[in-house]
């Protein structure tokens, strides 16, 4: 990884679509913070096309894309994205009512009883998540988050830690497939020649799949927790945290493209 500030001016000015994790990426202690929401709004107006990227339900992502400056909201690990025509759903997307995961809920909270289910699954269609750090006091333990994986996996489901939840579904999206889909739907992007052209933003375990496909992939410097846990890391990230990390990657990014217009 190195520093977002170490990035060329070749590079930033090549970009054409932004991409962002939600949660402990754009904001801190479940808040949006306000530099980040600047900062959406200062790429938005520089013409440059804002897609969240998110875990959470597909409930919140139709609200974001209603009332941010975003183009698009790919939601709940990729089952699920919203635009301004509609939605777009992976195809292998099964819905959170499969009896795998139900077995596998009530295994994980039979294994961690004081596991709590996260506070938007009523807005969810097919991800189901755990909340481990969103309002559990403690956070779960790296053990207990490790039991709750199993349960899911031994049912044949899919199961990533974020920064606050785990999320669980069936099938094979992630975020990065729902992305390439979304933008070559919309925008006619190309994976095989527009790859370099996507800024990604990220902080946790289930953006490893945008950390390892797209080569100006970013992290927010609190991605340092799971660090060891990861096999893919970006290849740039912020000195600073949460919400301010990413208003520091887009400030670099639009410094690097105004000056271009000078």
């Amino acid at each position: 990884m190195k520093p977002i500030h170490r990035m060329p001016a070749s590079t930033a000015r090549s970009i054409r679509w932004v991409l962002t994790d939600i949660d402990d990426t754009m904001t801190k202690n479940g808040k949006l913070e306000s530099c980040a929401y600047t900062a959406l709004c200062d790429l938005a107006s520089s013409g440059l096309p804002v897609i969240a990227v998110t875990g959470r339900s597909s409930g919140w992502g139709e609200v974001h894309l209603q009332e941010w400056p975003i183009v698009g909201a790919v939601t709940e690990n990729g089952a699920i994205a919203w635009h301004s025509r509609g939605s777009i759903v992976a195809p292998d997307s099964v819905p959170n009512t499969d009896p795998s995961l139900v077995r596998a809920a009530e295994a994980a909270y039979r294994a961690v009883p004081r596991a709590k289910p996260a506070s938007d699954n009523n807005l969810r269609r097919y991800d189901y998540a755990i909340d481990h750090a969103e309002r559990i006091d403690p956070p779960l333990t790296g053990p207990e988050i490790s039991a709750i994986i199993a349960a899911f996996e031994a049912e044949g489901c899919v199961a990533k830690p974020s920064s606050i939840h785990i999320n669980c579904w069936k099938g094979s999206c992630d975020k990065q497939k729902a992305s390439v889909h979304f933008l070559s739907e919309v925008f006619g992007y190309a994976d095989a020649t527009d790859r370099d052209k996507v800024l990604y933003i990220g902080d946790a375990l289930n953006d490893e799949p945008m950390f390892a496909h797209f080569p100006n992939a970013c992290a927010v410097a609190n991605v340092s927790r799971w660090l060891d846990h990861m096999t893919s890391r970006p290849a740039w990230i912020a000195e600073k945290l949460y919400g301010q990390g990413f208003a520091e990657i887009a400030q670099i990014v639009l410094a690097h493209r105004s000056a271009e217009c000078l």
